[in-house]
Order: structure tokens, then C-alpha cells, then sequence
């Protein structure tokens, strides 16, 4: 630990020291007790206590003051979680070790997110701005039992704040910072009578990128995103409760900061050096002129749905729940995937979905010993990916070939000078994947106390799956020079063309059972402790690929179901009248046909069959409170996920550290005219791979080097406010990577196929200062 980060830890252990002890009814005000949240994850109401699943949760109050937006600041609180956020249309969910990424449309998600219980799971429609939420809940482990589709390792679900017709309500807030950064945010909760409300929030976010463009035009990696949410709530009568929610987004970032190591930055004119190989440095990247019809780099994605949530209270023990939702994503990305001033290849993706989704569920609580739900559910969607390509093939013949130097490369008159000049300068080749399934699900969950302090809970779900999958590839302005093309016979460079260009569907049909056993002990009201077996499954998959020659056929490949055995035992408590609350969990996992993602030669991302693989670990998290004025908050997670045979064995999961950690504390204190809050942070995380076949040269294909990795580093944040006593209003100071560290979130991509890997800076220091006001 370096001597900065030792001062900074040292002097809030010294200002935690100066604010003295607690009052003696600071307990019995509630003051000094650490905040206790009230869950839905088993379908009804508990306490996190009772719950016997690992399961965060956080209030909206807390993810305020740790000025939590987005999911990739969440996870950083969250032990076993992690989300790499490459740009809004790419992220990485990473549960325990299992990544759910592939934007796919034939791929099944891993790791399920849930709006209101709806899943937005699809990787390109599922990273949102989290904003004006009652709370957040990440359950831990195999949960298709409770959350269906995708849950094969845990599910988040946020919780969106509803309309209330029980008074008015509104707060704004607005920030500012370097790289540009503003935000606003509102939100206004109106009665319209007794039984009928209407809440609207929304959110506004710029900052520029904070990766230098070399070649002129918007810096990489910026943040353009504009959010809004309109609920619905109507309450005819005390057993009738309906909410219609209408979610909206879109994000318009730059382009992402794919930087080359392989090849200096340098003008593609003169050839003169305009940068360096630095991981975090300025890129000089850019689009091909002409390329999908002369869009900038970046991303323009659009993602709306409405949801309709219905509670009827049948009788004092049954009641019945609907959840009824339609959904879709709309997303274009273009990005130089190579990583240097020439344009040797620039891709695009294009990835559209549909999906609509219908639950019932009956809920049985008698307030006895029993405790039960059970129903059925419906789920369809449709959508496709399209991934054009553009090569020079003038460059690409003299990189293949060796002839251009390391890391000066050539400047592009010089490229056309050696280079054949039959060889195309544009070659553009266009495939897409095509997905549709329909679903049906029928599941029950009980939970039955064999005694007051001895419960056992059993759920199971059967799903039938119906799926399509389809794929199509075609030459988008003639065949390939470099691929080998005749005047009969027009060939990709890497892509061979369906007939005609047109796709081929396959269907599959799959069905499968998941099921989970639980026992809970409750020693005291204070402790309790769980032990629980389940069984989590990832559905079969058809996999696409071109055709082996122009014309062909397409290449289905059926993956057998991913599964998983989950054991795992846990504890948690609430101790010293409600101070700390101290949880831990011990998990092991066992995988069969472990579906993975790796790239094949043309650059495509494609999931294959990585036999079994294996996952120990453990989590804990605490919360302290041992005064009014302070509190203590952290968590730690080991997790050994390791791949246990085939070409990857002994392998480390990608995105998958072994070891990771948060600390924090929020101590306030009274001064003229107000109070002062500080809350400093620090999270930290081991080494991480970020593919699977962790950078081994023997694994690869032109690559040599073992330097696609990250190793460990930690994170500092720092937030203080000032709230008057009198005035509805704070205004707060905050700061992250508060130390600058600098660090990669990805490396290897699209250019890691073709022996250029890319790597991918994560975010600088960010500051700047927030005003807010509640009513």
C-alpha cells in the first residue's frame, strides 16, 4: 500500500477517534443502529436476516451516499460481483466468477437483471441508469427458482420507487465536474386523488471522454446519456394495487478507447509519431470513410418498456401477482478495432431485441407454519445482431506478412507504394445472427417451519424452451482480392457468404428442471444460519457460424445445457442491540458443459463447450455502527474459479479475481449551522485474465506475449457534504479514484484475433461538487 493511501486511511481513523463515543440513547432512538432492510427476493417481504440466500441489498438512502449511478460503481460494494462497463452497449455482469456478456442473439444470459421482476437481461439492452429506486437486491447463486430465465449464478433486481397517493413529493439534484461532466436529475411524486398517483423522475448526464483522440475530433469513452421514468399508481381498494411503469433510455457516448500496443500512435499521412504505447494514453483512432454510411465512432442505443404490476389480495393468506411486460433495445456501435491510425479494420455492431413477458403467481401465507407461491409464466423474444466489417486489404496483406515495422508502423503512401495495388482499399463484408425463443415456465416454492426456529424451504421450475436461431453473411461491395476471389467465385477475407446472402434458420427445442433445497436455523432473533443445495441450468444453444465456402452451408452447432451444483452455507446476525451486522457465506460450485466465449479467426465472438470447470469461495460483509456519527461498512470476497479440463484447464475465469475487497466509513459531525458528513471508500481487487484462455501464448494465434491481464489495484473515493439544520437542501464535494490510479478494464477484443490486442483504460480521477434538494 503505498504511503498516500496510508495517510489518507490514518486520517480518517484519526477523525473517526475525535468524534468521541456515542450518547448513551443513541440505541434506543435508533440513532446507533445499522439500517435494516425490509427484501422481496423469496417473493414476500422479510428481513434480510431471514433470508436464507447471500443477498446485498441497498437503500436508496445508501447508494446516494456512496454516489452510486451505474452498475459498475455498485458492484464495487457488492462482494462476488463485479461489472466491467466497456460502453453502455457492452457490458460484462460477473456473478462468483461467471461472466454474462455476449451480445449474441442466440446466447442465453448467465447472471439475470431484473426491473420490478421484469429481466432486461440481454447484454446490450441490460446496463441502465440507476436512479430514483426504492432499493437494490443481488442474490447470490443458482436462483432460476425464484427468477427464472438467466439466473444460472444470481440475479439483481432493482426496485423502481412507485407513485404514492399519500402526499406530494419532489427533489433535484445537480452536479458538476471535471471532463466536463454535468448531471441533473428530478423527480416529483403527484397525488392526483385518494387512490391514483403519478410520479415522473429522470436523469441528464454528460462528461467528455477522458482518453485523448490523437487525430482530432470527440475524446473516447464519454458519457452521454438521458434517462426518464414515468409510474403509474392506482389503489381502488385495500385489496387492489396496479402500477404502470414506462422506462426510457438512450445513450449517445464516443467512441470507446480501443488503444493498440502493437503499433505507435502516428499520423496515417506523414507517418509521423503523435503518441505513445502507453495502456491509458491518448489513441488515434477513427472510422473508414464511407463505412455504415459515414457514422462517427460511438454508440447511439436506445432501450424503452413498459411494465404492468398487479397485487389482489384473494383472502387473508392467498393473494395473486401479475407482472405483465413488453420491452426493447435498439443499439448501433461503430469501433476501430485495431487500435492505431490506419484504418486497417473498423467494425459495427447493430443489435436489436423484442421481448415481451406475462407471470401469475399465487402467494400462500397463512401466518402459520407454511408459506408458499406458486405459478407459470411466458416469455418471448426476437431479435438479431448485425456486425459489419471493413478491411484495407493493402494493409492487412503487409501486416500479415510481416514487412510493417514495430511500433513506427507505415504511413499510408507508403502502404499503397508496397502493397499489390490490385489489393482493395475498402473491403467490406457484412454477417448477422438471428435468435427467437418462446418459453413457458410453471414453479412453485414453500418454506415450512418444522419448528419456531427450524424452516425448510423447496422450490423447483420447468422450463420448455422453442428456439430459432439463424445466421446470414454477405459481400458488401464484391469479393475479397486478398481473400482469394475469381471472376467465378467471389470469396470473404474472413467471412464466407451465405447463398445469395441470405440467413438459414435452425430450430431447437430444450426443456429442463432447476430446484434448490434450503434449511435455515434460527439460533436466536439475532442470528440465523442456512445451508443450501440447488441446481442451476443454462439452457441448450444453437451456435452459428459462415459457411466453410462461399455458398455453403451454415454451421449450427447445438451446446448441450450448461449446469450447475451449488452447495453453500452461511450465517448472519444482528448484533449488540443492532450495531453490526455481520454475514458470511461458504460456496462450492461443479459445472458441466461450461459454456464459454472465445474468438475464432475472423474475429467473431462465438460461445463453445469448455467442459467442466469448478468454483470454491467465500463472502462476508459487515456494517458497524458504533456511534450516532459513525459508521463502518465493508466486504470481502475470495472466489477460486478455475476451468477443469479441456484446452483451458487450470484456467482462471475471465473477469474473475480471486480476492476482492471495500472499506468504508461515514462519520458526521455537528457544526455552525449544520452538519458535516465525510465518506471515504476504498475497494481494491486481485489479478484479473480478461479472456478465458488467459493470454497463454500456446493458446493463441499470433500472439506472444502474456500482457492482456490487469494486475491488482485498489480505488479511493472521497465524498463530503454539508447539510444545514434548517433548509431542505446539502450541497457535497466528492472525488473518485481519488489517487488516479490508472488501470485497464479490458484487453485482447476483436484485435486479439488477428495478433494486435487492444486494451481498454478504465476511468481517472473524477471531481466535482453536487447540490440537492428534497421536498
Amino acid at each position: 500500500m503505498t504511503s498516500r493511501k496510508l495517510i489518507l486511511l490514518a486520517s480518517s481513523a484519526a477523525a473517526i477517534a475525535w468524534w468521541g463515543p456515542a450518547a448513551a440513547d443513541d440505541v434506543a432512538d435508533g440513532s446507533a443502529q445499522v439500517e435494516e432492510l425490509i427484501v422481496t427476493a423469496q417473493k414476500r417481504e422479510q428481513k434480510t436476516l431471514d433470508v436464507p440466500i447471500a443477498i446485498t441489498a441497498y437503500s436508496r438512502a445508501n447508494l446516494d451516499r456512496l454516489g452510486v449511478q451505474e452498475f459498475e460503481e455498485l458492484s464495487l460494494y457488492v462482494p462476488g460481483f463485479e461489472v466491467q462497463n466497456q460502453s453502455p452497449n457492452n457490458p460484462g455482469f460477473v456473478m462468483r466468477g461467471i461472466t454474462s456478456d455476449s451480445g449474441e442473439a442466440t446466447n442465453e444470459p448467465r447472471v439475470s437483471v431484473f426491473q420490478d421482476g421484469v429481466s432486461i437481461s440481454k447484454s446490450r439492452g441490460s446496463y441502465i441508469e440507476l436512479f430514483d429506486l426504492e432499493r437494490v437486491e443481488i442474490a447470490k447463486g443458482p436462483q432460476s427458482t425464484l427468477y427464472g430465465r438467466g439466473a444460472l449464478i444470481g440475479a439483481v433486481n432493482l426496485v423502481q420507487a412507485k407513485a404514492d397517493p399519500t402526499g406530494w413529493a419532489a427533489s433535484s439534484k445537480v452536479e458538476a465536474g471535471n471532463f466536463g461532466y454535468a448531471m441533473f436529475e428530478s423527480m416529483l411524486n403527484m397525488p392526483v386523488s385518494d387512490t391514483f398517483a403519478v410520479r415522473v423522475a429522470g436523469r441528464l448526464k454528460k462528461r467528455d471522454g477522458f482518453v485523448e483522440n490523437l487525430l482530432g475530433g470527440k475524446d473516447f469513452n464519454s458519457t452521454n446519456t438521458a434517462a426518464g421514468r414515468v409510474v403509474l399508481n392506482w389503489r381502488p381498494t385495500e385489496k387492489l394495487s396496479a402500477d404502470l411503469i414506462y422506462n426510457y433510455e438512450r445513450d449517445r457516448p464516443s467512441g470507446t478507447s480501443f488503444k493498440s500496443l502493437t503499433y505507435l500512435p502516428t499520423d496515417p499521412t506523414t507517418g509521423a509519431v503523435i503518441g505513445d504505447l502507453g495502456r491509458n494514453s491518448g489513441a488515434a483512432l477513427s472510422a473508414s470513410d464511407g463505412f455504415e454510411g459515414g457514422k462517427d465512432l460511438g454508440l447511439d442505443r436506445t432501450v424503452w418498456g413498459v411494465t404492468a404490476l398487479v397485487d389482489y389480495t384473494i383472502s387473508d393468506s392467498l393473494s395473486l401477482s401479475s407482472i405483465t411486460a413488453y420491452r426493447e433495445f435498439d443499439s448501433l456501435e461503430v469501433f476501430d478495432a485495431d487500435g492505431f491510425s490506419l484504418p486497417l479494420f473498423v467494425f459495427a455492431e447493430d443489435a436489436q431485441g423484442k421481448q415481451t413477458s406475462q407471470e401469475l403467481r399465487l402467494n400462500y401465507d397463512g401466518g402459520g407454519k407454511l408459506t408458499a407461491f406458486g405459478g407459470v409464466s411466458y416469455f418471448h423474444e426476437d431479435g438479431f445482431q448485425r456486425v459489419p466489417l471493413q478491411f484495407n486489404e493493402k494493409i492487412f496483406a503487409l501486416h500479415s506478412a510481416g514487412v510493417m515495422p514495430k511500433p513506427r508502423g507505415l504511413s499510408l503512401p507508403v502502404i499503397n507504394a508496397l502493397a499489390p495495388a490490385a489489393l482493395k482499399s475498402a473491403h467490406r463484408e457484412t454477417s448477422a445472427n438471428y435468435g427467437e425463443t418462446t418459453a413457458y415456465d410453471v414453479f412453485a416454492d414453500a418454506t415450512y417451519k418444522l419448528t419456531d426456529k427450524l424452516e425448510l424451504t423447496g422450490g423447483v421450475r420447468y422450463t420448455h424452451d422453442d428456439k430459432t436461431s439463424g445466421y446470414g453473411a454477405r459481400l458488401e461491395n464484391g469479393g475479397s482480392v486478398a481473400g482469394g476471389s475469381t471472376p467465378t467465385l467471389a470469396r470473404g477475407l474472413f467471412l464466407q457468404p451465405t447463398k445469395n446472402g441470405l440467413p438459414e434458420y435452425q430450430d431447437l427445442t430444450d426443456e429442463g428442471l432447476t430446484y434448490r433445497v434450503v434449511g435455515r436455523y434460527a439460533a436466536s432473533e439475532q442470528l440465523s444460519f442456512y445451508a443450501s443445495y440447488a441446481r442451476g441450468r443454462r439452457p441448450k444453444i444453437l451456435t452459428v457460424a459462415a459457411p466453410a465456402a462461399p455458398g455453403g452451408p451454415v454451421r449450427f452447432n447445438e451446446l448441450p445445457a450448461e449446469k450447475v451444483d451449488s452447495y453453500e452455507v452461511g450465517a448472519k446476525s444482528e448484533l449488540f442491540e443492532r450495531r453490526l451486522s455481520l454475514e458470511g457465506s461458504v460456496y462450492h460450485y461443479s459445472y458441466d458443459n461450461f459454456q464459454t466465449s472465445v474468438l475464432n479467426s475472423a474475429g467473431q465472438i462465438v460461445a463453445a463447450n469448455a467442459g467442466e470447470a469448478a468454483a470454491t469461495g467465500f463472502e462476508g460483509q459487515l456494517n458497524l455502527r458504533p456511534t450516532s456519527n459513525l459508521e463502518v461498512f465493508g466486504t470481502y470476497a475470495y472466489n477460486h474459479a478455475r476451468f477443469g479440463n479441456g484446452i483451458f484447464e487450470g484456467n482462471s475465469f475471465r473477469l474473475s479475481p480471486d480476492h476482492s475487497l471495500s472499506l468504508g466509513a461515514r462519520f458526521t459531525a455537528q457544526v455552525p449551522g449544520g452538519a458535516l458528513a465525510i465518506t471515504p471508500t476504498y475497494t481494491w481487487q486481485s489479478k484479473v485474465f480478461f479472456e478465458a484462455n488467459n493470454d497463454i501464448p500456446a493458446l493463441q494465434t499470433n500472439d506472444t506475449i502474456q500482457d492482456e491481464l490487469q494486475e491488482s489495484y485498489g480505488l479511493m473515493n472521497l465524498r463530503v457534504g454539508y447539510t444545514p439544520a434548517q433548509g431542505p437542501w446539502q450541497v457535497e464535494v466528492f472525488a473518485t479514484n481519488l489517487l488516479d490510479e490508472e488501470y485497464i478494464k479490458d484487453a485482447g477484443n476483436t484485435g486479439g484475433a488477428f495478433g494486435i490486442p487492444t486494451f481498454i483504460a478504465g476511468e481517472p480521477r473524477y471531481y466535482g461538487v453536487s447540490f440537492s434538494i428534497r421536498y
